[in-house]
């Protein structure tokens, strides 16, 4: 037994171990200020998962005997898929990949031999999981577009799925279907993008659109249940959620490619999502909406600067918008990571070219647009949302609405009782449908 001691940033760290109980210095496993390493310390061995000069990530094992980095064995090593979670049994790795941002479950001996796939109990993603070490089971979560997240068990001996737990909400999935397309970016890059809609549904231009964005921190899309957009669904709606460049879809270089001085990649892969939308007949600019939160409000911001004319109307939750002092408040300064260093004049220069706040142009309206932020964010300063609107408001030649929603009674969209959480939604959905011609 160890006791464990862990460092580190967004995207890298440092693991050190002593024995338990010892007064020992600890021993350092590994340590890097580029790359991460995620340890699961069993009895006889430690296994990692790390991106070490691996951006899809490999999996790798040690001793207790021998522990550090350069003495780690590859059991799984970086393939062209990315390697999503490893859980281990008695008898067995079970290791996770994504595939075009669906996962994949291989069964691999404990020596790393691969033996065969195992093939999920219904379509979905497997979104979660767990090692039970007393009862030698896996608990994992399903995720689909129709359906809350089910629950299953995976016997550590057998391999066998059973259903342990699974919600049954009031609202109608019935006629909601979904698919992942895929379609070219500015510079050729082919980018992922889940569309649910209701079954029927004519491709005729006519169908109001709901483009969802986010690309950032690593954090990328997959199946996840509508939960409160099947109203907008069923109503004739298609909801979009473009996997653009930033998340973690494709693995490190997927999110390295939007980093820094990179970040208009994301920008460009969604003005091209919106593009193909309008070209494929799914719907027009004028019953087209965008809408992200966070670092997909910063996405918004920038496509309401940047390409005003691509839709009709925008959505823009807890945005990050001044660009140049973003890491003066809060806990920003943790995202230099992400977007650079505005205080460097290199960095500063990229920045300011994209900087929403920065970007308002006299003379442009921008179409009618609905700004919310929570009074006590601890991450994103509501600040940011403030003085955009306020300047957007001001600025000569804006002729549409341009809203902003203060919730003085919760931060990132987080702390929220129940019934906020419903009113919250309900204006924002009223928002929407008003703006798409929807009843």
């Amino acid at each position: 037994e160890v006791t464990v001691f862990e460092t580190g940033d967004f995207y890298s760290n440092t693991i050190r171990i002593r024995p338990l109980g010892s007064s020992a210095e600890p021993t350092t496993i590994y340590t890097s200020k580029e790359f991460r390493a995620g340890a699961d310390f069993r009895k006889d061995r430690i296994y990692f998962v790390t991106n070490d000069h691996a951006p899809n990530f490999k999996l790798m094992a040690a001793s207790y005997d021998a522990p550090e980095f350069d003495r780690w064995q590859v059991l799984w090593p970086e393939q062209d898929t990315v390697l999503d979670g490893v859980d281990v049994t008695t008898g067995w790795l079970l290791v996770r990949d994504k595939k075009d941002v669906l996962t994949r479950v291989w069964v691999h001996e404990l020596s790393g031999k691969r033996m065969r796939d195992l093939p999920l109990p219904e379509l979905g993603n497997v979104s979660a999981s767990a090692y039970d070490i007393d009862k030698n089971v896996v608990y994992a979560t399903l995720s689909t577009f129709t359906a809350p997240g089910r629950l299953y068990q995976i016997d550590g001996k057998s391999l066998a799925w059973s259903l342990l737990w699974e919600d049954k909400p009031p609202l109608d999935t019935s006629q909601i279907e979904s698919k992942l397309v895929f379609y070219p970016s500015k510079d050729g890059t082919r980018v992922p993008m889940f569309l649910s809609y209701r079954k029927g549904m004519k491709l005729d231009g006519s169908n109001p659109v709901f483009l969802h964005g986010y690309g950032g921190f690593n954090v990328g899309i997959g199946p996840e249940y509508v939960r409160s957009w099947a109203t907008f669904i069923n109503r004739g709606g298609v909801l979009a959620d473009a996997g653009i460049r930033g998340g973690d879809e494709y693995g490190e270089r997927w999110h390295d490619a939007a980093k820094f001085g990179n970040k208009q990649a994301s920008f460009d892969d969604f003005i091209a999502a919106a593009e193909w939308l309008v070209r494929e007949k799914y719907t027009t600019r004028e019953r087209l909406m965008v809408g992200g939160g966070s670092n997909g409000g910063l996405l918004i911001g920038a496509m309401l600067t940047q390409r005003p004319d691509l839709f009709t109307a925008a959505l823009c939750q807890v945005p990050l918008l001044d660009m140049v002092r973003f890491h003066k408040f809060l806990i920003a300064r943790f995202w230099i990571a992400e977007y650079g260093d505005p205080d460097k004049a290199q960095d500063f220069a990229y920045l300011l070219r994209y900087s929403p706040y920065h970007n308002i142009r006299d003379g442009v309206s921008f179409p009618p647009t609905l700004v919310t932020a929570g009074e006590y964010d601890s991450r994103v300063d509501p600040l940011h949302a403030k003085k955009f609107v306020a300047a957007v408001q001001n600025h000569v030649g804006q002729l549409d609405p341009f809203l902003l929603y203060m919730d003085f009674d919760s931060g990132h969209g987080y702390g929220k009782a129940k019934e906020q959480v419903i009113r919250d939604r309900e204006y924002e959905l009223r928002f929407i449908f008003s703006r798409l011609g929807m009843r």
